[in-house]
């Protein structure tokens, strides 16, 4: 079963955006969770991940990150994962 909450996507579209890189950043509009597209986050064909496997960024980092190779994307997307998880640990 896929974990969903709407309560933490939510909570992700306040938090501040978490990609490190170089990119016109808009997250005073909010950030999007960008979810994993690793299928051991949950991910499948035509199916997201797992909700508490998304990173928070914002809108343009998000669409950003479908244009990297699929190396740098899953590092990219990792960086600001622990980054968002971290935040999420320390935020009410």
């Amino acid at each position: 079963m896929t974990f969903r909450s709407r309560k933490l996507l939510d909570k992700l579209h306040s938090a501040p955006c978490f990609a490190q890189f170089p990119h016109s950043c808009m997250s005073h509009n909010g950030c999007d969770p960008a979810h994993s597209d690793w299928s051991m986050f949950g991910r499948g064909h035509g199916h997201k991940s797992h909700d508490w496997a998304t990173a928070a960024m914002c809108h343009e980092a998000h669409l950003m990150l479908d244009k990297f190779d699929r190396e740098t994307k899953r590092m990219e997307w990792l960086r600001a994962y622990v980054e968002t998880t971290t935040w999420l640990w320390q935020t009410d």
